[in-house]
């Protein structure tokens, strides 16, 4: 039987893909579990630089696999919910970039896959969308990340109509950063693989992690973690090294 994640190693990072075309990648619990423990690992690689995640075939992911949703018992769903909240929280919180490439529909939980990562590039038949609520859903965890990327009048739009936007419109939305065409959408995401791996990891991860400290801060709480981390990375190796370097160039 394929492996429900196709992982591939490459100079730049790691490149995780989505492997349940049949199923339009449809998040299984199993898949769900592979690709947290994947990216849990990338974590802790200093070779991985960044991470790459895209889907097989033409669709990036369906969401939930709601053939195990309409078998679920109390039980399961709450450890399915905290499955995926998660696979969420590993995504935003890991300390490397994440780079969604969208080969095709990103729809509800595919959407939340989304909403999390930190560079989204769109193929032209790359499409995002919240349809929940058509299956009677909510798509309560995906939510709280949508509000972090679009206003509210925009969050309620998605969610209350359910549409699924065109990788033009969901630029519009500001879903997305770009839109390529689909045969330059992996080699696009691989050029900004490439670029983060020009950079230093320490400057990376911490970028990543003030962004998600403040988020939740008072602004004098905010300046104030801001203050202290801008004082610590002039101190260290990477920046020094850096310094070094652009003196070196003038």
């Amino acid at each position: 039987m394929d492996p429900l994640l196709l992982t591939q190693r490459t100079a730049a990072g790691l490149e995780l893909t989505l492997n349940r075309p049949d199923k339009r990648n449809a998040l299984s619990r199993a898949l769900i579990a592979g690709l947290t423990e994947a990216l849990q690992q990338a974590d802790g690689d200093p070779g991985v630089r960044s991470v790459i995640l895209t889907g097989a075939g033409t669709a990036f992911c369906a969401g939930l696999d709601l053939r195990e949703v309409a078998a679920s018992t109390p039980d399961q769903s709450e450890i399915d919910a905290a499955s995926l909240l998660t696979l969420f929280e590993t995504i935003d919180n890991l300390s490397k970039p994440v780079i969604a490439a969208v080969n095709g529909p990103a729809v509800a939980g595919g959407a939340g896959l989304v909403s999390v990562c930190d560079i989204v590039i769109c193929g032209g038949s790359g499409q995002i969308g919240y349809p929940e609520i058509k299956r009677g859903l909510v798509a309560a965890i995906v939510m709280t990340y949508l509000l972090r990327l679009v206003s509210e009048r925009q969050a309620k739009y998605l969610l209350l109509t359910g549409e699924t936007l065109s990788s033009a419109r969901a630029l519009e939305f500001g879903l997305c950063n770009e839109v390529v065409p689909d045969e330059r959408l992996l080699l696009r995401a691989r050029e900004y693989a490439e670029i983060f791996a020009g950079y230093p990891p320490q400057a990376l991860a911490n970028t990543k992690r003030l962004l998600n400290r403040v988020r939740g801060l008072q602004h004098a709480d905010a300046v104030e973690e801001a203050r202290k981390l801008n004082a610590s990375m002039r101190l260290t190796a990477e920046s020094r090294a850096g310094i070094s370097q652009f003196f070196g160039r003038t």
